[in-house]
């Protein structure tokens, strides 16, 4: 006959194990967890990685010929691929400073190099600055040199997106006139006017649009597309052709 005080141990020898294996399966629970997650965002981002790859503004398009790598679309256009995607994860990264930066855990040997494009799943996130070996630095687009020559939808007007200092959340456009019809929550993406960036990247939103008096141009704030204090995986772009943009730019004169 077992006594109350066997009882009263061996509860008490069953409480005692539950608190040791209990935290010890969760934990592996946890691991567990953190390693299916980590392959699920990992396959959903190689299915990006195809998607953005496919892109019509990954290609150039012609109606003829000309180009003899060729690859047609549904309509029998030539296409020429411009641009090739890759993306990193990151490792370090600042919103609240003056000058931001993000590093990523990728640099030459993955193929990284300076001025490569930088975006985040909601859109435009800066540009390339240093590459070392395993590791590259970017310009976030939360720093005072970056300047993205952005569209203004749906008039197409041309201008410049620069961060307002201020907050994490928010930039200024500038360079659009007052005569230009703008309402807010209208979209800014990327002109493409540019060796780095394709056409057409969300870069924000309108916030909110002022006319200034002493001033022809409107003020425009913007909600940026990306939410830098969430993102921790990027996408990176090369222009295929960049060397040979370069090459005809260096030629130009009063540049």
């Amino acid at each position: 006959m077992i006594s109350k005080s066997m009882k009263y141990t061996s509860f008490a020898l069953d409480r005692f194990c539950q608190t040791i294996v209990s935290p010890i399966n969760e934990a592996w629970y946890n691991v567990i967890r953190h390693f299916s997650l980590k392959a699920e965002n990992e396959q959903l981002v190689q299915q990006n990685i195809t998607l953005l790859n496919e892109r019509d503004n990954a290609f150039t398009f012609k109606d003829d010929s000309v180009y003899t790598a060729v690859e047609c679309d549904s309509n029998q256009r030539v296409k020429m691929r411009l641009y090739d995607y890759s993306y990193a994860n990151i490792v370090y990264k600042t919103t609240d400073k003056t000058h931001n930066y993000i590093i990523i855990d990728k640099g030459r040997a993955d193929g990284i190099t300076t001025d490569m494009a930088v975006l985040s799943a909601g859109g435009v996130c800066g540009v390339v600055n240093e590459v070392t070996e395993h590791f590259a630095s970017i310009i976030s687009l939360l720093h005072p040199d970056a300047r993205i020559s952005a569209k203004l939808l749906p008039s197409n007007q041309i201008g410049t997106v620069l961060w307002d200092g201020i907050s994490a959340k928010y930039a200024q456009l500038y360079d659009i006139p007052q005569h230009v019809p703008v309402s807010v929550g209208d979209s800014i993406v990327t002109s493409g006017f540019s060796n780095i960036f394709p056409k057409d990247i969300l870069v924000g939103v309108v916030e909110n649009v002022h006319e200034t008096g002493h001033s022809s141009f409107l003020t425009i704030k913007v909600r940026l597309a990306t939410n830098f204090n969430n993102v921790n995986t990027v996408y990176l772009i090369r222009n295929i052709y960049t060397s040979e943009m370069d090459e005809l730019k260096s030629n130009f004169k009063d540049e």
